[in-house]
């Protein structure tokens, strides 16, 4: 689904009228229904005072809301597992310099897996 459908189903689950979009975001109400025909975008400007008119995040509209999922509790006995174990390097590497933290950074995310051990 486009962004101008997107903003068509919100604007009727939450019984606005085109007009009445219009009118708030400051826009021409022919504007949805030629977006949803040529299946166009709007202008950054517009979409966001849309998206804020409508009080939904702008990449609902946009189509790309990921959803997110709850955290279960194994997951985050996993993850605080691994903040414990890491938390000592990570206030190291916060009072580091920025050009080192950089190169640490680089080095990282450069590092192919197969070669750490």
């Amino acid at each position: 689904m486009g962004f101008w459908q997107n903003v068509d189903n919100e604007c009727e689950y939450l019984g606005i009228t085109r007009k009445e979009l219009a009118k708030a975001a400051n826009f021409s109400v022919n504007t949805i229904s030629s977006g949803i025909k040529r299946n166009g975008m709007p202008e950054a400007d517009l979409a966001l005072r849309i998206a804020k008119f409508l009080n939904v995040p702008l990449e609902k509209l946009l189509g790309t809301a990921t959803e997110i999922k709850p955290m279960d509790k194994t997951d985050f006995e996993n993850l605080q597992s691994l903040f414990s174990k890491y938390l000592p390097y990570i206030k190291k590497i916060e009072k580091m310099p920025a050009q080192l933290k950089k190169a640490l950074f680089m080095l990282i995310e450069n590092t192919p897996i197969q070669d750490v051990e």
